[in-house]
Protein backbone atom coordinates (compact mmCIF):
# COMPACT_ATOMS: atom_id res chain seq x y z
CA UNK A 1 0.00 0.00 0.00
CA UNK A 2 1.29 3.47 -1.01
CA UNK A 3 1.92 6.30 1.17
CA UNK A 4 -0.84 8.13 2.43
CA UNK A 5 -0.13 11.93 2.22
CA UNK A 6 -3.51 12.68 3.75
CA UNK A 7 -1.79 10.35 7.14
CA UNK A 8 0.95 12.30 6.95
CA UNK A 9 -0.38 15.77 7.58
CA UNK A 10 -3.01 14.08 9.90
CA UNK A 11 -6.05 15.76 7.86
CA UNK A 12 -9.12 14.43 6.46
CA UNK A 13 -9.47 14.31 2.20
CA UNK A 14 -12.01 16.56 2.62
CA UNK A 15 -9.35 19.23 3.84
CA UNK A 16 -9.42 22.73 1.58
CA UNK A 17 -5.90 24.36 0.36
CA UNK A 18 -6.03 26.24 3.55
CA UNK A 19 -6.45 23.41 6.09
CA UNK A 20 -3.22 21.91 4.31
CA UNK A 21 -1.05 24.55 4.55
CA UNK A 22 -2.15 25.51 8.06
CA UNK A 23 -1.17 21.39 8.77
CA UNK A 24 1.81 22.16 7.08
CA UNK A 25 2.90 25.25 8.66
CA UNK A 26 2.26 23.63 12.31
CA UNK A 27 4.32 19.68 11.73
CA UNK A 28 7.12 21.34 9.19
CA UNK A 29 7.63 23.81 12.22
CA UNK A 30 7.54 21.06 14.98
CA UNK A 31 9.87 18.52 13.01
CA UNK A 32 12.69 20.86 11.72
CA UNK A 33 15.28 18.87 11.87
CA UNK A 34 17.39 22.22 13.59
CA UNK A 35 14.71 22.39 16.17
CA UNK A 36 13.49 18.33 16.97
CA UNK A 37 17.30 16.61 17.82
CA UNK A 38 16.11 13.53 17.15
CA UNK A 39 17.00 10.54 15.20
CA UNK A 40 14.65 9.99 12.71
CA UNK A 41 13.38 13.93 12.31
CA UNK A 42 14.94 14.49 8.97
CA UNK A 43 13.38 11.74 7.42
CA UNK A 44 9.75 12.66 8.61
CA UNK A 45 10.50 16.35 7.90
CA UNK A 46 11.44 15.03 4.19
CA UNK A 47 7.57 12.97 4.31
CA UNK A 48 6.07 16.25 5.57
CA UNK A 49 7.11 18.60 2.81
CA UNK A 50 6.71 15.82 0.33
CA UNK A 51 3.06 15.52 1.29
CA UNK A 52 3.09 19.29 0.94
CA UNK A 53 4.18 19.57 -1.92
CA UNK A 54 1.92 17.08 -3.63
CA UNK A 55 -1.26 17.98 -1.60
CA UNK A 56 -0.94 22.20 -2.12
CA UNK A 57 -0.75 21.18 -5.62
CA UNK A 58 -4.42 21.30 -7.07
CA UNK A 59 -3.19 18.76 -10.11
CA UNK A 60 -1.07 16.30 -8.77
CA UNK A 61 -3.99 16.38 -5.05
CA UNK A 62 -6.33 15.41 -7.98
CA UNK A 63 -4.08 12.89 -9.28
CA UNK A 64 -3.48 11.17 -6.28
CA UNK A 65 -6.98 11.30 -4.77
CA UNK A 66 -8.43 8.89 -7.97
CA UNK A 67 -5.19 7.36 -8.67
CA UNK A 68 -2.83 6.87 -5.55
CA UNK A 69 0.87 7.57 -4.79
CA UNK A 70 1.39 4.49 -7.46
CA UNK A 71 -0.41 6.26 -10.29
CA UNK A 72 0.66 9.34 -8.91
CA UNK A 73 4.50 8.47 -9.34
CA UNK A 74 4.02 5.57 -11.84
CA UNK A 75 2.37 7.82 -14.65
CA UNK A 76 -1.53 7.05 -16.12
CA UNK A 77 -2.58 6.73 -19.17
CA UNK A 78 -5.59 8.40 -19.80
CA UNK A 79 -8.43 8.63 -22.71
CA UNK A 80 -6.64 12.00 -23.71
CA UNK A 81 -3.58 12.07 -22.74
CA UNK A 82 -0.46 10.41 -20.80
CA UNK A 83 -0.20 11.90 -16.74
CA UNK A 84 3.66 11.59 -16.38
CA UNK A 85 4.59 10.56 -13.47
CA UNK A 86 5.75 12.72 -10.17
CA UNK A 87 9.13 12.49 -8.16
CA UNK A 88 9.71 14.81 -5.65
CA UNK A 89 12.89 16.79 -5.79
CA UNK A 90 13.98 15.48 -2.89
CA UNK A 91 15.15 18.61 -1.02
CA UNK A 92 12.56 19.51 1.89
CA UNK A 93 14.38 22.65 2.75
CA UNK A 94 13.59 24.17 -0.46
CA UNK A 95 9.64 23.29 -0.17
CA UNK A 96 10.40 24.98 3.30
CA UNK A 97 11.96 27.78 2.04
CA UNK A 98 9.31 28.39 -0.66
CA UNK A 99 6.40 28.50 2.31
CA UNK A 100 7.88 30.58 4.48
CA UNK A 101 10.48 32.49 2.79
CA UNK A 102 13.14 31.26 5.08
CA UNK A 103 15.43 28.01 6.47
CA UNK A 104 14.86 29.07 9.89
CA UNK A 105 13.56 26.49 12.27
CA UNK A 106 12.06 29.39 14.04
CA UNK A 107 10.02 30.71 10.72
CA UNK A 108 6.91 31.09 13.41
CA UNK A 109 8.82 33.82 15.82
CA UNK A 110 10.22 35.81 12.65
CA UNK A 111 6.70 35.29 11.03
CA UNK A 112 5.03 38.36 13.08
CA UNK A 113 8.30 41.03 12.35
CA UNK A 114 8.52 40.27 8.96
CA UNK A 115 4.78 40.27 8.41
CA UNK A 116 3.01 42.50 10.76
CA UNK A 117 -0.71 43.08 10.50
CA UNK A 118 -1.58 45.02 7.39
CA UNK A 119 -1.61 48.64 8.04
CA UNK A 120 -3.17 51.40 5.49
CA UNK A 121 -3.13 55.08 6.42
CA UNK A 122 -5.49 57.56 5.80
CA UNK A 123 -5.65 61.24 6.18
CA UNK A 124 -6.73 61.51 9.87
CA UNK A 125 -4.39 58.10 11.03
CA UNK A 126 -3.32 54.31 10.75
CA UNK A 127 -5.65 51.54 11.01
CA UNK A 128 -5.44 47.88 10.66
CA UNK A 129 -6.66 46.65 7.10
CA UNK A 130 -9.88 44.43 7.40
CA UNK A 131 -10.47 41.29 5.47
CA UNK A 132 -13.16 41.62 2.75
CA UNK A 133 -16.28 38.74 3.38
CA UNK A 134 -16.08 35.95 1.33
CA UNK A 135 -17.04 35.70 -2.80
CA UNK A 136 -18.94 32.56 -3.34
CA UNK A 137 -19.53 31.00 -6.65
CA UNK A 138 -21.71 28.22 -7.61
CA UNK A 139 -19.83 25.28 -9.43
CA UNK A 140 -22.05 22.82 -10.96
CA UNK A 141 -20.14 19.56 -11.58
CA UNK A 142 -22.21 16.76 -13.94
CA UNK A 143 -21.83 13.15 -12.56
CA UNK A 144 -19.49 12.21 -15.48
CA UNK A 145 -17.09 14.71 -13.43
CA UNK A 146 -17.53 13.85 -9.92
CA UNK A 147 -17.72 10.22 -10.99
CA UNK A 148 -14.06 10.44 -12.53
CA UNK A 149 -13.16 13.27 -10.70
CA UNK A 150 -10.63 15.39 -11.98
CA UNK A 151 -8.78 19.48 -12.56
CA UNK A 152 -11.84 21.74 -13.43
CA UNK A 153 -10.47 25.01 -14.68
CA UNK A 154 -12.51 28.13 -14.02
CA UNK A 155 -12.07 31.67 -15.17
CA UNK A 156 -12.26 34.75 -12.49
CA UNK A 157 -11.75 38.56 -13.18
CA UNK A 158 -10.39 40.83 -10.32
CA UNK A 159 -8.35 44.14 -9.50
CA UNK A 160 -4.94 43.48 -8.65
CA UNK A 161 -2.07 45.81 -7.68
CA UNK A 162 -0.37 47.25 -11.18
CA UNK A 163 2.22 49.50 -9.08
CA UNK A 164 5.03 49.31 -6.84
CA UNK A 165 2.90 51.27 -4.25
CA UNK A 166 0.17 49.01 -3.95
CA UNK A 167 -2.46 52.15 -4.83
CA UNK A 168 -3.84 51.48 -8.28
CA UNK A 169 -5.28 48.65 -9.38
CA UNK A 170 -6.72 47.33 -12.75
CA UNK A 171 -9.08 44.41 -13.31
CA UNK A 172 -6.96 40.78 -14.73
CA UNK A 173 -7.77 37.98 -15.42
CA UNK A 174 -6.78 34.49 -13.99
CA UNK A 175 -7.32 30.87 -14.20
CA UNK A 176 -7.94 28.86 -11.39
CA UNK A 177 -7.08 25.38 -10.79
CA UNK A 178 -10.25 23.82 -9.08
CA UNK A 179 -9.24 19.73 -7.77
CA UNK A 180 -12.70 17.77 -8.07
CA UNK A 181 -12.25 14.19 -5.96
CA UNK A 182 -14.43 11.17 -7.51
CA UNK A 183 -17.48 11.30 -5.34
CA UNK A 184 -17.26 15.19 -4.02
CA UNK A 185 -20.38 15.08 -2.71
CA UNK A 186 -22.67 18.77 -3.10
CA UNK A 187 -22.41 21.80 -1.14
CA UNK A 188 -18.71 21.38 -1.11
CA UNK A 189 -16.62 24.01 -0.49
CA UNK A 190 -13.35 24.69 -2.40
CA UNK A 191 -11.71 27.84 -1.16
CA UNK A 192 -9.00 29.83 -2.89
CA UNK A 193 -7.14 32.18 -0.22
CA UNK A 194 -7.57 35.82 -0.50
CA UNK A 195 -8.12 35.59 -5.07
CA UNK A 196 -10.38 38.82 -4.78
CA UNK A 197 -10.20 42.40 -5.51
CA UNK A 198 -7.23 43.95 -4.05
CA UNK A 199 -7.58 47.43 -2.24
CA UNK A 200 -5.22 49.23 -0.22
CA UNK A 201 -7.26 49.82 2.55
CA UNK A 202 -8.99 45.89 2.87
CA UNK A 203 -7.22 42.42 2.76
CA UNK A 204 -8.34 40.32 -0.64
CA UNK A 205 -11.77 38.03 0.49
CA UNK A 206 -11.01 34.33 0.05
CA UNK A 207 -13.31 32.73 -3.22
CA UNK A 208 -15.14 30.11 -2.35
CA UNK A 209 -16.45 27.64 -4.75
CA UNK A 210 -19.75 25.41 -3.58
CA UNK A 211 -20.58 22.36 -5.59
CA UNK A 212 -23.82 21.47 -7.18
CA UNK A 213 -24.58 18.28 -8.65
CA UNK A 214 -26.00 18.78 -12.26
CA UNK A 215 -29.24 17.00 -13.11
CA UNK A 216 -28.69 14.06 -15.32
CA UNK A 217 -31.15 12.43 -18.05
CA UNK A 218 -30.98 8.87 -16.37
CA UNK A 219 -29.62 9.24 -13.00
CA UNK A 220 -30.84 10.75 -9.79
CA UNK A 221 -27.71 10.91 -7.24
CA UNK A 222 -28.40 10.01 -3.64
CA UNK A 223 -25.57 10.21 -1.39
CA UNK A 224 -23.51 7.62 -2.40
CA UNK A 225 -26.15 5.84 -4.45
CA UNK A 226 -27.58 6.42 -8.03
CA UNK A 227 -31.18 5.95 -8.48
CA UNK A 228 -32.73 5.09 -12.38
CA UNK A 229 -36.84 5.10 -12.93
CA UNK A 230 -37.74 2.67 -15.51
CA UNK A 231 -41.25 2.43 -17.21
CA UNK A 232 -42.59 -0.81 -17.91
CA UNK A 233 -45.63 -2.47 -19.06
CA UNK A 234 -48.28 -4.34 -16.75
CA UNK A 235 -46.98 -7.48 -18.65
CA UNK A 236 -43.49 -6.65 -17.95
CA UNK A 237 -44.59 -6.30 -14.49
CA UNK A 238 -46.35 -9.66 -14.19
CA UNK A 239 -43.83 -11.85 -16.37
CA UNK A 240 -40.83 -10.03 -16.21
CA UNK A 241 -37.97 -8.11 -17.90
CA UNK A 242 -34.76 -7.19 -18.99
CA UNK A 243 -33.73 -3.62 -17.97
CA UNK A 244 -30.84 -2.07 -19.90
CA UNK A 245 -28.84 0.42 -18.35
CA UNK A 246 -25.94 2.40 -19.79
CA UNK A 247 -23.69 3.56 -16.92
CA UNK A 248 -21.60 6.63 -16.05
CA UNK A 249 -18.52 4.49 -17.08
CA UNK A 250 -19.62 3.80 -20.72
CA UNK A 251 -20.64 -0.18 -20.07
CA UNK A 252 -23.89 -1.39 -20.74
CA UNK A 253 -25.56 -3.84 -18.17
CA UNK A 254 -28.43 -6.22 -19.14
CA UNK A 255 -30.41 -6.47 -15.90
CA UNK A 256 -33.27 -9.43 -15.72
CA UNK A 257 -35.95 -8.86 -13.23
CA UNK A 258 -37.97 -11.79 -12.55
CA UNK A 259 -40.05 -10.73 -9.76
CA UNK A 260 -43.38 -9.43 -9.34
CA UNK A 261 -43.10 -5.68 -10.04
CA UNK A 262 -45.14 -3.12 -7.67
CA UNK A 263 -44.73 0.33 -7.72
CA UNK A 264 -42.88 0.07 -4.42
CA UNK A 265 -40.77 -2.89 -6.20
CA UNK A 266 -36.80 -1.41 -6.33
CA UNK A 267 -34.40 -3.86 -7.63
CA UNK A 268 -30.58 -3.03 -6.05
CA UNK A 269 -27.21 -3.15 -7.94
CA UNK A 270 -24.35 -3.47 -5.48
CA UNK A 271 -21.27 -1.20 -6.14
CA UNK A 272 -22.94 0.45 -9.16
CA UNK A 273 -23.24 3.64 -7.50
CA UNK A 274 -21.12 6.93 -7.01
CA UNK A 275 -17.47 6.63 -5.63
CA UNK A 276 -17.32 6.98 -1.80
CA UNK A 277 -15.22 9.70 -1.56
CA UNK A 278 -13.52 8.76 1.62
CA UNK A 279 -13.42 4.78 0.53
CA UNK A 280 -12.58 5.74 -2.86
CA UNK A 281 -12.52 3.66 -5.11
CA UNK A 282 -15.24 1.95 -3.29
CA UNK A 283 -18.82 2.49 -5.05
CA UNK A 284 -22.44 3.08 -3.87
CA UNK A 285 -25.54 0.76 -5.22
CA UNK A 286 -27.88 1.93 -8.40
CA UNK A 287 -31.45 1.37 -7.22
CA UNK A 288 -33.16 0.77 -10.29
CA UNK A 289 -37.40 1.74 -9.39
CA UNK A 290 -40.41 1.31 -11.91
CA UNK A 291 -43.47 3.10 -13.00
CA UNK A 292 -45.81 0.92 -14.50
CA UNK A 293 -48.10 1.48 -17.48
CA UNK A 294 -51.37 0.09 -17.54
CA UNK A 295 -52.91 -0.37 -20.62
CA UNK A 296 -55.43 1.68 -21.81
CA UNK A 297 -58.13 -1.53 -22.80
CA UNK A 298 -58.26 -4.97 -22.07
CA UNK A 299 -59.67 -7.31 -24.45
CA UNK A 300 -62.63 -10.10 -23.02
CA UNK A 301 -60.66 -12.63 -23.94
CA UNK A 302 -57.57 -11.31 -21.58
CA UNK A 303 -60.05 -10.29 -18.71
CA UNK A 304 -61.16 -14.01 -18.51
CA UNK A 305 -57.84 -15.32 -18.21
CA UNK A 306 -56.40 -13.41 -16.16
CA UNK A 307 -59.67 -14.38 -14.17
CA UNK A 308 -59.22 -17.65 -14.07
CA UNK A 309 -55.15 -17.35 -13.57
CA UNK A 310 -56.06 -15.24 -10.22
CA UNK A 311 -59.12 -17.74 -9.08
CA UNK A 312 -56.39 -20.83 -8.99
CA UNK A 313 -53.69 -18.61 -7.29
CA UNK A 314 -56.39 -18.08 -4.51
CA UNK A 315 -57.25 -21.69 -4.59
CA UNK A 316 -53.62 -22.88 -4.20
CA UNK A 317 -53.74 -20.54 -0.74
CA UNK A 318 -53.00 -17.08 -2.30
CA UNK A 319 -49.07 -17.80 -2.75
CA UNK A 320 -46.92 -17.09 -5.50
CA UNK A 321 -50.09 -15.89 -7.49
CA UNK A 322 -47.52 -14.89 -10.77
CA UNK A 323 -45.91 -18.65 -11.20
CA UNK A 324 -49.92 -19.90 -11.43
CA UNK A 325 -50.57 -17.15 -13.68
CA UNK A 326 -47.12 -17.88 -16.10
CA UNK A 327 -47.97 -21.52 -15.87
CA UNK A 328 -51.55 -20.43 -17.14
CA UNK A 329 -50.88 -18.19 -19.88
CA UNK A 330 -47.85 -20.62 -21.12
CA UNK A 331 -50.50 -23.58 -21.58
CA UNK A 332 -53.24 -20.93 -23.35
CA UNK A 333 -50.07 -20.48 -25.62
CA UNK A 334 -49.80 -24.02 -26.91
CA UNK A 335 -53.29 -24.99 -27.11
CA UNK A 336 -53.18 -21.68 -29.51
CA UNK A 337 -50.37 -23.54 -31.66
CA UNK A 338 -52.37 -26.06 -35.01
CA UNK A 339 -51.86 -29.83 -34.73
CA UNK A 340 -49.53 -29.34 -38.14
CA UNK A 341 -47.26 -26.58 -35.83
CA UNK A 342 -46.26 -28.83 -32.57
CA UNK A 343 -43.20 -30.81 -32.59
CA UNK A 344 -43.72 -34.30 -33.39
CA UNK A 345 -44.54 -37.12 -30.37
CA UNK A 346 -41.11 -38.57 -29.58
CA UNK A 347 -40.68 -42.37 -30.72
CA UNK A 348 -40.50 -45.03 -28.23
CA UNK A 349 -37.62 -47.37 -28.68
Amino acid sequence: MGIDYYGILQIPRTSTSLDIKKAYRGLALEFHPERLKQPNAKEVFSLICEAYDVLGDPYRRAIFDQYGEEGLKSGVPTKDEFIHPYHYHGDPLLTYREFFGTDSPYADLLDYLKNPPAIYETTENKAVKEKKPPIKHPLVLSLHEIFFGGVKKMKIHRLTFVDEKRTRTEVTEKILSIPIKPGMRPGTEIVFFEEGDQHPAYEPADVIFITEDKEHETFIRDDNDLIMVVEITLEEALLGTIVTVNTIDHRTMRIPITDVIDNDYEKIIEGEGMPILEKYPEKGNLRIRFKICFPTYLPKASRELLSKGFHLAKLGGGCRQHETINKLILADKILRVGPDERFPPISQI
